[in-house]
């Protein structure tokens, strides 16, 4: 059975708080996750820095490479997930198992998911028109026709609640990494999603699940959930 821990600012932390994945009808226990309690997310709050710190180190090229990279590993490969590996028709099963979706439609949401994180570029290049990406990085540049343009990012970190009845919906905060902000997750305890994620400072891909009461995370991303 597979033992999920939650990350807190791309670390995994050993929680002592041990809770069950039921499965949505036979009620029978079917993965185990670690949660965190309201002080400790309040705490790592503080740090929230940190984690767009950590994303300004990687070029937007680079982070749409990983996410490139992310989406292939999301649709294909045998990821480790808490302390197991797990494959995509696992996967799957385990998804389906969770939230009660049919596995057809989990199918789907992946295929969604990896589409998102393939065409990242081609997405934000709609999102901003065109805009030069490493001008958000820099908070300045020129856009053309002489004319010079500043931003500045409002946060951090972006805070996302995942509901276990739609796993589709996370492609809403996939563009949040390549454009250098952090993310902090709250997954739905009654699901059992994947996140692949590519965790600070790690330049190898790891597989974690979207599993626990809060998860802070500090990341330059991601996959499947």
């Amino acid at each position: 059975m597979i033992t999920l821990q939650p990350l807190r600012w791309g670390k995994p932390y050993e929680s002592i708080e041990i809770k069950d994945v039921v499965h949505f009808d036979t009620g029978e226990p079917i993965a185990r996750f670690g949660s965190v309690g309201g002080g400790i997310v309040a705490r790592d709050m503080k740090k929230a820095d940190k984690a767009r710190e950590a994303l300004l180190q990687y070029t937007p090229a680079e982070l749409l490479d990983m996410c490139k990279k992310a989406a292939e590993l999301f649709e294909t490969a045998d990821l480790q997930v808490g302390d197991s590996k797990q494959s995509v028709d696992q996967f799957v099963h385990q998804q389906s198992a969770s939230t009660g979706l049919p596995e057809h439609m989990c199918r789907s949401n992946m295929t969604k998911n990896s589409f998102v994180l393939a065409n990242m570029s081609e997405i934000l290049g709609c999102l901003t028109r065109g805009l030069d990406l490493n001008i958000l990085s820099r908070g300045y540049g020129e856009e053309g026709r002489g004319v010079t343009i500043s931003y500045q990012a409002q946060t951090p970190i972006l805070g996302a609640i995942l509901p276990n009845n739609s796993p589709g919906v996370h492609t809403l905060w996939l563009p949040a990494i390549p454009l250098q902000i952090g993310l902090a997750l709250n997954p739905d305890r009654k699901s059992l999603g994947r996140l692949t994620v590519w965790c600070r400072p790690l330049l190898k891909p790891v597989s974690l699940r979207k599993h626990s009461d809060f998860i802070p995370v500090a990341m330059t991303p991601v996959g499947r959930s």
